[in-house]
């Protein structure tokens, strides 16, 4: 069904899905990337080389991964090992 070329691989496989389907625009979707409001809570976080070796996260962690944005209140606040 396949022919074979010289290193073994199979070709031909390309070529068949985009005479039926057509070829793939799966590089010309643009994805949704948030942009976020405010930079990384932890920069000048006292605690950032004990969250970064125990695996924690805080409020405002979380809240910027989610979001992008965070309160400077949440800042060390509810320290928990990382989901």
């Amino acid at each position: 069904m396949f022919g074979n070329d010289r290193s073994g691989s199979r070709v031909g496989i390309s070529f068949e899905h985009d005479a039926a389907w057509g070829p793939s625009r799966a590089s010309s979707v643009v994805l949704p990337i948030p942009e976020n409001k405010r930079d990384f809570p932890c920069e000048g976080c006292s605690n950032i080389v004990e969250c970064e070796n125990k695996f924690l996260e805080c409020s405002a962690f979380r809240n910027w991964a989610a979001s992008g944005d965070f309160k400077d209140s949440d800042v060390r606040r509810f320290i928990r090992e990382a989901k």
